[in-house]
């Protein structure tokens, strides 16, 4: 029989094993969370790199986040596919199919197995694997993959939401590459109304569909729509980024050839030298 002693001995005894089982605890786990920590400071760079257009810097960086993330956390973690779907993207855009296609479909995979077929992440990594086939003009392969995409926002957040607008665009854009102008207009116009919907008809963010349109009506010969779109999404973005933007940049190159196309070669060569001082500080 155990004496008062005894008993109070094994407590403390118990009490200190407890003790040091939370100490061993807390420094295990503190490397996986510094991990965690690095690997998020790394992807937020990456991202803030691309949005920047400093692809390879950002490819670097990109790079590492991977590698931490596939030493930190396990096969199927969405960390990694969110990496890999992030530097899929940067592959993408330099031009590196061949590696960025693998990422994305491991990505896809990955989010399949652990958030389902329609979650948005799965939209969103179908969306980066349809534009990368767009950008090799593979339209049978990215067509399907735009459609799934845009059912797949519809379902989850409505039809009046950011992300399908942006599907909307993506499987216009696909149209218009190929020449389809009248199956084209409607989606841009859809996407357009949405915008305006959600955000009012003097913000930025609307500024991509008008674009858009404008360049559509200009392809079917409506160059007075034309016109008036370019000049109001151009006010949009010089409001909003200023007059050095890339972005205004973008609609200028548009305009030039507006104008150009329509014969107003002065106003085209005005604004063609813009688009050089633009893109001189990007150099």
């Amino acid at each position: 029989m155990e004496t008062c002693v005894n008993i109070s001995k094994n407590l403390s005894v118990n009490r200190s094993n407890v003790f040091w089982m939370i100490i061993l605890i807390t420094l295990l786990a503190r490397p996986a969370y510094a991990q965690e920590e690095l690997w998020e400071e790394l992807n937020d760079k990456a991202s803030t790199l691309m949005q920047e257009r400093r692809y390879a810097d950002a490819i670097k960086v990109g790079e590492r986040a991977l590698k931490v993330a596939e030493e930190t956390f396990p096969p199927n973690h969405p960390y990694i596919a969110t990496s890999k779907n992030l530097l899929g993207t940067l592959y993408r855009t330099y031009g590196r199919f061949a590696e960025a296609e693998p990422l994305f479909r491991q990505a896809l995979a990955i989010y399949k197995e652990g958030l389902g077929l329609d979650h948005p992440n799965v939209a969103m990594v179908l969306q980066s694997l349809a534009d990368m086939y767009l950008a090799q003009d593979k339209y049978d392969e990215a067509e399907p993959l735009y459609k799934q995409s845009l059912r797949i926002y519809e379902n989850a957040f409505g039809s009046d939401h950011s992300q399908v607008v942006a599907a909307l665009n993506s499987l216009g854009g696909l149209f218009q590459d190929q020449g389809k102008y009248r199956d084209a207009v409607p989606l841009y116009e859809r996407a357009l109304s949405i915008e305006e919907k959600i955000y009012g008809s003097d913000n930025p963010n609307i500024a991509t569909s008008l674009n858009n349109l404008a360049t559509l009506y200009y392809s079917l010969g409506d160059n007075g729509k034309a016109e008036s779109l370019y000049i109001r999404a151009l006010e949009l973005y010089e409001k909003v980024y200023g007059k050095e933007h890339p972005f205004v940049a973008t609609v200028l190159l548009n305009m030039v050839d507006f104008y150009e196309g329509t014969g107003k070669r002065d106003k085209a060569e005005e604004l063609a030298r813009r688009v050089e001082e633009i893109q001189s500080r990007y150099e």
